[in-house]
């Protein structure tokens, strides 16, 4: 008997998405562009992460001694700042050492290597690369040195550009979800009221058979159950849609993500596989829960029972 009712409740579901054909796609359509725009901003979030923690492995900052400053002097310097509790590591390059990575970058450059051939001491001094724990350190970091005792030695530092770098990575983010959160609100709103629509318009459609339920004695559970499945229906036919549309479109970004970043460390796709029940489970629920909400507010404006 109740598996008799259940198919009977599913049938009518299906017969009323048949029965409004046009409008039941709208519907999925709308609802589709809420679930692509929701994994879009997933999508912009787990980049932009991915981008200031690939940035963070790389910056650093790196103190230019002038080159009288001792080795000694510079050790002093290196020991003051591993005390520091900002500090992660600290990478010491010696005179003779920075002297040679600077003929390797510039040894296409015949006049800086004969200038230096013609000296007679090493014009380069020491340096100091400094990686800290937390990229919100580096100012820190910059402002103990400038007011140290030791700031006197040090020729340079070379922050800035990096710091720039991460503030352009964060406000484009930033931006991009904003216009993300946007588009969802929007595609969330509309889908709402098309889901409240289509569901009158369904209770109009049905409302001899409704009537005839209610004659022969139909509870009000039973009459409301096909809204509320058909609801259901949209949301799960929706998600599949969306992920068969999600997919190419996250294959044809990874490459564009490899070329941003200049690197295969990060790949979007195997991020949606690993999380794929954790994102996609709660988005329908969420979906369903919401049309199903709809729906009873949409049953209980139109449907008199």
């Amino acid at each position: 008997m109740i598996s008799s009712s259940i198919f009977r409740i599913i049938l009518f579901a299906w017969q009323s998405f048949w029965r409004n054909i046009w409008l039941s796609i709208v519907t999925i359509t709308i609802i589709v562009l809420t679930f692509i725009s929701i994994n879009f901003l997933i999508t912009v979030n787990v980049v932009s992460d991915a981008a200031i923690n690939i940035v963070k492995d790389k910056v650093d900052i790196s103190v230019y001694f002038r080159p009288d400053i001792t080795e000694p002097q510079v050790d002093e310097v290196q020991t003051y700042l591993s005390s520091l509790t900002q500090i992660k590591e600290i990478n010491y390059i010696s005179q003779q050492e920075a002297l040679e990575k600077f003929r390797q970058a510039h040894r296409e450059d015949q006049v800086i290597i004969e200038s230096l051939e013609e000296l007679e001491t090493n014009p380069i001094g020491a340096t100091l690369q400094i990686r800290a724990k937390n990229i919100d350190d580096y100012p820190e970091i910059i402002s103990i040195l400038d007011n140290s005792k030791y700031n006197d030695l040090i020729l340079d530092k070379n922050f800035d550009d990096n710091q720039a770098y991460i503030g352009k990575i964060k406000e484009f983010s930033d931006n991009i979800r904003k216009v993300g959160l946007f588009s969802l609100g929007v595609f969330a709103i509309i889908a709402l009221l098309i889901v409240f629509n289509t569901i009158r318009v369904a209770i109009y459609t049905h409302r001899e058979e409704i009537g005839v339920m209610k004659l022969v004695g139909a509870t009000n559970w039973f009459i409301r159950s096909p809204f509320l499945v058909e609801a259901v229906f949209y949301g799960v036919v929706s998600c599949v849609i969306a992920i068969i549309i999600i997919y190419p479109l996250l294959n044809f970004i990874q490459p564009h993500i490899n070329s941003f970043f200049l690197t295969e460390e990060f790949n979007v796709i195997n991020y949606f596989n690993q999380n794929f029940w954790k994102i996609f489970g709660l988005e329908i629920l969420v979906i369903i829960f919401l049309n199903i909400i709809t729906s009873v507010v949409a049953i209980r404006r139109y449907l008199k029972v």
